[in-house]
This record gives C-alpha cells, sequence and structure tokens, in this order.
C-alpha cells in the first residue's frame, strides 16, 4: 500500500512537471511583439496545458476567443484585429487571474510599395573624412614619428573641421596640413556619434619634405546594389537591406551628400563556398541620375527618386506583409543578375526571428530556383536589397550571403526598412 502510495505521487509529479515545463515553452515560445497591419485578422494560436486568457484594455484592438478551441490538442487560439494605427498591450493570465506575459502589439498602415529588384550604381560622399589607418611620418634621420597616433586619434574617426573650416573633402584636409608650416591644427571629429576636439601638429616628411599628419583618409565610396522599393506616395526608396560600410574600418559610413544611378548588371562571378560572388555592374555611360541618398544606416540606403522618375517602371505594385504573418517555406526574390532585366527567383525561407526587430538577420532563406544556382551558385554580392516576396506580398529583403554556404543568406523584415523612410520623408 505505502509502495503504491510512493508510485501514485510519483506518477503525479512527473506529470505535473511535465505541465509546467509544458507551460514555461508555451510562454517563451509565443512572441513579445507582433505587428499587425490595420484592419488585418491576426490569428494568436499556442498550445498551454492550462488554461490562458489573453485581453486588453486598448480601443485600437479587438480580441475574440475562438471556438475552436480543442481541449485534446490544448490549443488556445484567439483571433486579433487593430481597428486603427497605434500600440497596444495584450496582457495573458492564468486561469484569467494570474498574469504571466505581456505582448505588445503594432498596429501600422497598410499600404502597397513598387517592389523592385533592379540593379543601382550608388556614389556617396561621406560626412567628413573617415580615418582608414593611422601611419607613421619618417623624419630625415629615419625616425619615425606619428601626429595623428600623439593626438589621439583612431582608425574609423571622422574628421569634421579643421581650424574651424568644415572639411568636405581629402583637398581641404590636405592644404590646412600644408598651409599649417607645422603649426598645430584645430580637428574636430565624430567618434561613435559623438563630437570631440582634438590638437594635431604636422611633421615635415623626410621623404618628400610634404607635411603630413600620419593617417590615411576616405571621402567616398561607390558600387553597385539592389533597389528594394519606391513608395509611390512620397517617392522615398529604400536599397540594399544592411548599411554601406567602410572596407578598411568596417563602421558605419555617415553620408554627406550621395546619388543613386542607373546601372546595368554585365557578368557575373560565381560564388562558391569559403568565397562569396558578386555581380559586376557597369554604370551606363553618362548614367540618368534616379534620385538622392539622404541616409545610410543599419537596415540600408534610403532617399527619394527624382521627380521625373516614374515608379512603375522599376518594379511592380505590391502590398507590404507584416513580419508577424511572414511564414517558413516557399517564397521568391526579385533580382537582376543580367543587363537591367529583373526576374522573380524561387527561395524558400527556412528560419524566422521575430523577436528582434532592429537586427538585419530576420529570416534565413535557401535558394531554391536551379536558374539562379547555375548561374551565381546563389546569393552573391550585389544583390542586396532584393525584395523578398510571400503570397504575392512584400514581406523585406535580401542582406547578407552566408559564406561558407553561398545558397543561403538573411533577410530583413520589410516593415523594418520602412520605419528608417520616416527620416526621410518630411526632409
Amino acid at each position: 500500500m505505502f509502495k503504491k502510495l510512493i508510485k501514485t505521487k510519483f506518477i503525479l509529479f512527473t506529470l505535473a512537471l511535465m505541465l509546467m515545463v509544458a507551460y514555461i515553452v508555451t510562454m517563451a515560445m509565443l512572441p513579445g511583439n507582433i505587428t499587425l497591419l490595420k484592419g488585418e485578422r491576426y490569428t494568436l494560436s499556442f498550445k498551454s496545458p492550462f488554461s490562458i486568457k489573453v485581453h486588453t484594455n486598448s480601443n485600437i484592438l479587438q480580441v475574440s476567443d475562438s471556438s475552436e478551441k480543442s481541449l485534446i490538442d490544448m490549443d488556445n487560439p484567439y483571433s486579433l484585429t487593430a481597428t486603427e494605427v497605434g500600440q497596444a498591450e495584450l496582457g495573458l493570465s492564468l486561469f484569467g487571474v494570474i498574469p504571466v506575459k505581456t505582448v505588445v502589439v503594432k498596429s501600422i498602415e497598410s499600404q502597397k510599395l513598387v517592389a523592385s529588384g533592379a540593379p543601382i550604381g550608388i556614389k556617396l560622399k561621406t560626412d567628413g573624412i573617415v580615418i582608414i589607418n593611422i601611419s607613421g611620418v619618417i623624419l630625415e634621420d629615419g625616425t619615425r614619428v606619428s601626429p595623428a597616433e600623439e593626438s589621439g586619434l583612431l582608425v574609423g574617426d571622422s574628421l569634421i573641421e579643421a581650424n574651424g573650416k568644415k572639411l568636405n573633402s581629402i583637398s581641404d584636409l590636405t592644404a590646412t596640413i600644408q598651409e599649417s608650416q607645422g603649426n598645430p591644427v584645430d580637428i574636430t571629429y565624430r567618434r561613435q556619434n559623438h563630437e570631440y576636439k582634438t590638437r594635431i601638429t604636422p611633421i615635415k616628411s623626410g621623404e618628400d619634405h610634404q607635411f603630413r599628419a600620419g593617417m590615411w583618409v576616405r571621402d567616398s565610396s561607390a558600387g553597385i546594389g539592389t533597389l528594394t522599393f519606391i513608395r509611390p506616395d512620397n517617392k522615398v526608396y529604400g536599397a540594399l537591406g544592411h548599411g554601406i560600410n567602410d572596407v578598411d574600418t568596417g563602421s558605419l559610413l555617415i553620408v554627406g551628400s550621395g546619388t543613386l544611378l542607373e546601372s546595368n548588371i554585365d557578368g557575373i562571378k560565381k560564388g562558391q563556398k569559403g568565397s562569396p560572388g558578386e555581380l559586376e555592374g557597369d554604370v551606363l555611360n553618362n548614367p540618368k541620375e534616379l534620385g538622392d541618398i539622404e541616409l545610410n544606416c543599419d537596415f540600408g540606403i534610403f532617399g527619394k527618386v527624382n521627380s521625373t522618375v516614374k515608379p512603375e517602371k522599376f518594379g511592380r505594385l505590391m502590398d507590404i506583409a507584416s513580419h508577424s504573418t511572414v511564414q517558413v517555406g516557399k517564397a521568391s526574390i526579385l533580382a537582376c543578375i543580367n543587363g537591367q532585366k529583373v526576374d522573380e527567383y524561387e527561395i524558400e525561407i527556412q528560419r524566422i526571428v521575430k523577436h528582434d526587430l532592429n537586427s538585419t538577420k530576420n529570416m534565413i532563406i535557401r535558394i531554391t530556383d536551379k536558374r539562379l544556382l547555375n548561374a551565381t551558385g546563389g546569393i552573391v554580392q550585389g544583390m542586396s536589397g532584393s525584395p523578398i516576396i510571400q503570397n504575392g506580398k512584400l514581406v523585406g529583403a535580401v542582406t547578407h550571403v552566408f559564406i561558407n554556404d553561398p545558397m543561403r543568406g538573411y533577410g530583413v523584415f520589410i516593415e523594418s526598412m520602412l520605419e528608417q523612410t520616416k527620416n526621410v520623408e518630411n526632409r
């Protein structure tokens, strides 16, 4: 009798433990944030061994308990509908009494974008002059000194002013250093979004007898990429899906000015394991200026296309989808690998990370289209920004390739890119 009691208690304890583990896993897997399009119906479905009630006090969100609930499957489906644009909190409580989790629900305006995939040329002038290397100056006696290092400057710093004058180009800096004749030069520079001041004393080089500061600098960047979308209402565009970083320092380049140009793909360097390929672009002779570049950030480059540009020429009008509705499974991308012709290629979304909308690595995608695999080997440089389409809606853009597996790469949610257009549309 005693042994049976012990056995019964053990079984009950084990069942309780299993239920508790199932409950904890359920709560952990529920999203911490959900984005809905205004008027969109979203099903929040989860399995829980206990009764979980969902409720909200917000007047922009309607919550309804589904009648399809199954006690056997422990399903707890609820439908959510956003009636207005805004943000609300969704409370989850155990048995309707004990609070267990709060989900932030964001409602955004439903809209159509011109999904592109067209190749673009990029010319970017930095705001200030970026230090890409700190070097030494060799004196006549062979001594090596480094004025830049002694002044506290570091690789990645952006030089903004010299002796109170704005530095618009490398020639501005060079002229100031030569004019100093070895006297101290007051420098204003930017490091990680903060401005600082220092003083640098140029030294006459024993090799060419020119005054030097002991640093290598860069003031511009150029390349090709892919146009992701154009907003037809205000002609704001988004491209690349990731920021333009300096090739030597890895730091994000701050835009001083920039131009978006019409481009053409005239060759392909096929990607293979350990060696990413690239699209070889040609910015056409006397290329047409498509627009400006006003912002370079982690989610790509943004600006406005010129008033003469017809957005429909660069793609097709398409509804967007919120990140909450993106699913693992079949999808496609729009990309150009020859000339200016954009084609649609099949892919598979293999994994979705919905908890961090500040990341550009929200999806892992795999190229499945044999045409694209035969031509490029997978994702190659220059395809960054290619729109990702699922169920006829624009859900994101290609951002990075896996170096050791060019058939796979990352994608960013379209809503994260759209959020950045707010920084451009009112300029």
